[in-house]
């Protein structure tokens, strides 16, 4: 019978890996614990950068004075009996070898596919060895991959400092089949670094599997930074992304191209937890008892939110959407529900109008009939000054307006005994989660609870911005701004933040029914295709493990909190400037900005634009109706992207202009708001 082959692994960035960019990293960390408690935040900062950089040239020199002795690797204590050259510290060796492996502890973690494959492997039968070129002893590198479940006694572990040869000259893997008496041919090694891991084996005749899922991306790099000393928070940011991918579940690894997977695990997903966790933070300091996370922009902030499993605040689903909403919000005691439907940007024929209105095929006749319009003008396009003008005539006809109300009545009665089965007229105080922007949303179930009770019912909502001309509280409710001011990239750019950040697993609710006593929600046809679905269902098992990592950790917690202007910031940075490689990748996602959902208001995200494109988007920019915002060109810097110089650059000025004037408005925004509060304290006080 063969014998079982044996099977090695590498320990850093193969079964193990840190929270921290780069290792080095970890030594200003180590600084700034080190740090006399007696100096100021400033002067601790410059203490780290000493330490980190007298601990990198303490190790160099280590490891020279090693080779001088036929020695090819230092171990710590020498590493820290050198660092007397370079730096005088308080402390003893002991003391300062105890600090650094304390925070290595701290740092490291497992990486799931690695381990599970070891553990595959240990329970069929095969030898397990460890061989790492490291500083660390392996009686202090053992049990510390033994309490991290990497490793278990029976396991064989070689070190580079202990056994005095490394992987890098390929003498360890020599010095390894001596020592376990096998042939190259018996052993299978799996490593990250291509010269030490691969070429140094395949020298030995072993055999070798390339692992690099742990090395920084790209995007990871570039948030990290290039110089030493690197910002604590660029470095965490970066390995919380690592972390994120290497959670993440890969089921759909030959369906989601690489570009896509990079943007979610560092833009998308570290974003998405920023925002639900301050979410949940604000809820409680304001004594709100339940959350709904609406459908379906709020399915995977629902699904973060119920990993996070927050205490003292009860989590729900809720079933609507603006459609849903609009028809039975519809009454003659308010009238803001006329301005959903005609909406700048979308199509805006009688026949359109009819069907935000939740009127069907055979009250389209009735309508039409009543209106004395024949087909071609039940079909004609409208602007918004003709489609208003439709609207009233509707009401004027009391044949008509009977038609419509009859219907409306009968689906706010749905509506009512969902919304009621799901507890919003309970008494709990409860707040809405959601995307947000104009509030319409919130409006229309405000005014749909309005119709069961005489006072005004308390409604509020967490959304991630607001758009400019968001609706006022005395119209809408409450609403919390994650994002601000009003107005900021998230809520101009909403397309990109509703089809690329928050994508759904399922369609549109378009109302809602009654069946056999309960109330059910009923959904649009799926205008998406296979892929978009997939897609989707990436970015939430993305979501979700990341959410499971905080949970399992709340320290990382405190880090997202402390970090969330730099999430945000990266967020907006991808929307801002793709580059042409996002934009193709997230080509294949189709937007619909009618709030029908139906494929056939679908438009491509983004896509090469022409010389007639710019004239008519900057037409559009200058256009009183803000039809700017309205997405006839999607993501425009996508777009832009995609596009050859002669496009881009003419929409590139304009998008610089648009930020400066953006700044401008934000900046006299900010001091009304300044204005306008430091007038009401002066009022309480008074």
């Amino acid at each position: 019978m063969q014998p079982l082959p044996v099977y090695s692994f590498d320990v850093f960035d193969t079964c193990i890996t840190r929270m921290h960019a780069y290792p080095r990293d970890l030594f200003f960390d180590i600084g700034v614990r080190l740090a006399p408690t007696t100096k100021d935040e400033t002067e601790r900062i410059r203490f780290a950068q000493r330490f980190q950089r007298a601990r990198i040239r303490a190790e160099k020199l280590a490891n020279w004075l090693a080779r001088r002795t036929g020695h090819e690797h230092a171990n710590i204590e020498d590493i820290y009996r050198q660092l007397r050259w370079f730096m005088r510290l308080d402390k003893t060796i002991a003391e300062l070898v105890q600090a650094e492996l304390a925070l290595e502890e701290e740092s490291l973690y497992p990486i799931d596919e690695t381990v599970t494959k070891i553990r595959q492997l240990r329970a069929s039968g095969c030898r397990i060895l460890f061989i790492s070129d490291m500083y660390i002893p392996a009686d202090s590198l053992g049990p510390l991959l033994e309490r991290l479940g990497v490793m278990v006694p029976s396991d064989g572990l070689y070190v580079s400092c202990d056994v005095g040869c490394s992987k890098h000259s390929g003498k360890l893997f020599a010095h390894v089949l001596k020592a376990e008496g096998i042939t190259g041919a018996e052993l299978v090694h799996t490593g990250d670094n291509a010269h030490a891991d691969i070429r140094m084996a395949q020298l030995h005749g072993i055999q070798t599997v390339h692992f690099t899922p742990a090395h920084l991306t790209q995007r990871e790099q570039i948030i990290a930074g290039k110089r030493i000393p690197r910002k604590a928070a660029a470095s965490w940011q970066a390995a919380f992304s690592r972390r994120c991918r290497l959670a993440a579940k890969n089921d759909l690894i030959n369906v989601i191209a690489p570009p896509l997977g990079n943007v979610i695990h560092t833009v998308i997903v570290p974003f998405l937890l920023a925002y639900v966790q301050w979410v949940l933070d604000d809820a409680r300091q304001r004594g709100i008892q339940r959350l709904y996370f609406v459908a379906r922009d709020g399915e995977v902030l629902f699904k973060i939110a119920h990993a996070l499993q927050p205490e003292g605040l009860e989590l729900r689903y809720l079933y609507g959407s603006r459609r849903a909403w609009l028809a039975p919000s519809i009454s003659t005691s308010n009238v803001d529900w006329m301005r959903l439907l005609a909406v700048a940007g979308n199509v805006n024929a009688p026949r359109d109008i009819a069907a935000r209105a939740g009127l069907s095929a055979n009250e389209h006749s009735k309508i039409q009939s009543l209106l004395h319009l024949d087909e071609a003008a039940w079909c004609r396009q409208l602007n918004l000054q003709d489609a208003h003008t439709f609207i009233k005539a509707l009401l004027d006809n009391p044949a008509a307006k009977e038609v419509l109300f009859n219907t409306v009545a009968v689906k706010r009665e749905a509506a009512l005994a969902y919304l009621r089965q799901e507890g919003l007229m309970d008494g709990s105080n409860w707040a809405l989660v959601d995307a947000g922007w104009s509030l319409n949303g919130q409006a229309a179930l405000r005014r749909i609870l309005k119709t069961v009770t005489s006072t005004n019912m308390p409604v509020q909502g967490y959304y991630i911005g607001l758009a400019r001309d968001h609706l006022p509280a005395d119209r809408a409710g409450k609403a919390y701004a994650f994002c601000n001011p009003a107005g900021n990239i998230f809520s101009r750019r909403r397309v990109v933040v509703e089809h690329c950040f928050l994508p759904a697993s399922h369609a549109s609710t378009c109302g809602y029914r009654l069946q056999n006593g309960v109330a059910m929600p009923d959904f649009s046809p799926e205008p998406r295709h296979s892929t978009e679905l997939e897609y989707a269902l990436h970015l939430h098992n993305a979501a979700v493990a990341a959410a499971e990592q905080l949970k399992q950790q709340p320290s990382m917690q405190d880090r997202i909190r402390t970090l969330r202007p730099r999430l945000t910031a990266t967020a907006a940075n991808f929307i801002c400037n793709p580059s042409k490689q996002d934009a193709s990748a997230y080509a294949f996602l189709a937007a619909v900005a009618d709030m029908r959902q139906e494929r056939v208001f679908a438009k491509s995200l983004c896509r090469p634009l022409s010389l007639a494109d710019v004239w008519t988007t900057i037409g559009m920019a200058l256009s009183k109706n803000m039809a700017f915002k309205a997405p006839a060109w999607m993501w425009l810097e996508g777009s832009v992207a995609l596009s050859p110089t002669h496009v881009a650059l003419p929409l590139k000025l304009m998008l610089q202009f648009d930020a400066v004037f953006n700044k401008i408005r934000t900046s006299r925004a900010s001091k009304e708001c300044a204005f306008e509060a430091s007038g009401s304290k002066k009022n309480l006080e008074n």
